[in-house]
């Protein structure tokens, strides 16, 4: 009884054994425990799993994620096309400025040139109207015929200044009637003048 025990469990002990090796060689992939056991063969063997290739619903993932990433490199997209507008708008901003900038610079000068002109025209002035105050009224008349009108009314007006610094009478009026009479009296109209009104 006992021996026939014993056999019984030293069965069991190999079966067990056997079981165990074979799942073991199985998953290292030995061999394919199915070839052996037909319990462990899928149930339809037509159907092969393509390993491949992905499942559908991994498929359907991928291109929900692939549309995800287009979606943002759109998005880039869009910002970078918003980001170059906004530097050529201030490169031209800055074009403009630059150009503006260039005309003040360029109005400054000249400006500065006019306020030389009229330091250089005021001296000339009143040195014309010094040598005038010192010559006959007649001949000085005769010689301001042909000047412009402005000139004659800036000499005039610098020999009044002068004459009142050095405390002598003025001498413009009388002058002033040696002209022609249709001189005298466009002279005379230009002088009622506002400065920007006159020739």
């Amino acid at each position: 009884m006992n021996e026939r025990r014993l056999v019984i469990l030293l069965l069991i002990s190999i079966l067990f054994a056997g079981s165990l090796l074979l799942f073991v060689l199985d998953k290292v992939g030995v061999v394919q425990a199915s070839h052996y056991l037909k319990f462990l063969q899928p149930k339809n063997p037509d159907k092969l799993e393509d390993t491949e290739y992905p499942a559908e619903v991994d498929k359907v993932a991928y291109q929900k994620m692939a549309d995800k990433l287009q979606e943002k490199e759109e998005k880039i997209a869009q910002k970078e096309a918003k980001m170059q507008e906004m530097m050529d708008n201030l490169k031209n901003q800055q074009t403009e400025i630059n150009t503006v900038k260039k005309n003040i610079d360029e109005e400054r000068a000249s400006l500065k040139l006019l306020a030389q002109d009229l330091t250089n025209r005021d001296k000339k002035v009143r040195d014309i109207a010094a040598k005038v105050m010192n010559m006959p009224p007649d001949k000085a008349v005769e010689m301001m015929t042909n000047w412009r009108d402005f000139d004659i009314i800036d000499v005039f007006r610098k020999m009044d200044i002068l004459s009142e610094e050095e405390g002598v009478p003025q001498i413009t009026p009388y002058m002033l009637t040696l002209f022609t009479p249709e001189r005298r009296a466009e002279i005379s109209r230009k002088m009622l003048l506002p400065p920007v009104e006159q020739e």
